[in-house]
């Protein structure tokens, strides 16, 4: 019985850690978020900088985080845009000399200057939560293998952009989304292709499926779009049955239930 137990929560284990790996990797794609496209590299031990930071709290509180997990305002982690997920900071407020390391575990904050959102806890330990916004002092000190680098990176700057238009062997989707307990279906851009010719033929394979799809125009390109399950796990069975029929060629959902 023993033995069972140890290989049970070996086997739990192992998948834990795959299924974070492959989030961390997936975390270092480009994406967008209200039309503004962030760029995530790799960081080296070691560096430090002068930011702005925020927090958040009850609103994300209880949420699944960027990362997979579920999101504990009184505990001490972090939100960045473009660090991989799973890095260790410093942080310090320089006012008063408190330091403390929190984790990345999310993506944010999307608006203004500010650069790191702090868990309500880490806000409060530090004595930045009642200023809002705060300057502070950070230091990597600990970075997943994957999103290491051996030297200093410098950081490339979120720009409103559209993402290009591809084949439909290279369509990778990372979905972001936040959803509401009354919400049944999530929308979702499934690629993006030069000629109208080829948007049709996607469409009309990507409707045996999913029936809710359509084709939106641009001036350089036509976007497909549809609908997936609002429920993670049939969402998850529907792309990997697109995966297997090559009709994407990688996906990713980073989703929170409100």
């Amino acid at each position: 019985m023993l033995k069972l137990f140890l290989l049970l929560l070996l086997t739990a284990t192992l998948f834990s850690n795959s299924r974070e790996e492959s989030i961390i990797e997936a975390s270092l794609f480009p994406y967008t978020v209200k039309n503004i496209t962030y760029y995530p590299h790799k960081v080296a031990l070691g560096e430090r900088k002068d930011i702005l930071a925020s927090w958040y709290g009850e609103y994300f509180h209880g949420r699944l985080t960027a990362l997979g997990e579920v999101y504990d305002m009184n505990g001490y982690t972090a939100a960045h845009k473009t660090y991989p997920l799973g890095t260790v900071l410093n942080v310090t407020n320089p006012e008063n000399g408190k330091s403390l390391e929190v984790r990345i575990n999310d993506r944010g904050p999307f608006w203004g200057d500010r650069e790191l959102d702090l868990s309500k806890g880490a806000a409060s330990y530090l004595e930045t939560k009642n200023k809002g916004v705060a300057e502070v002092s950070i230091e990597v000190i600990s970075v997943p293998e994957s999103g290491r680098s051996d030297f200093p990176v410098l950081e490339i700057e979120p720009k409103v952009a559209f993402l290009p238009a591809v084949s439909r062997d290279k369509i990778v989707i990372h979905n972001y989304a936040f959803i509401a307990p009354d919400e049944t279906n999530v929308p979702v851009e499934f690629g993006r292709f030069k000629e109208l010719p080829e948007a049709q033929e996607y469409k009309v394979e990507l409707k045996e499926h999913l029936a809710f799809s359509y084709i939106l125009k641009y001036e350089k390109f036509y976007k497909i779009k549809s609908f997936l399950p609002a429920d993670d796990k049939k969402a998850r069975a529907v792309l990997d049955k697109l995966k297997k029929l090559e009709l994407i060629h990688e996906y990713e959902l980073f989703w929170s239930y409100r």
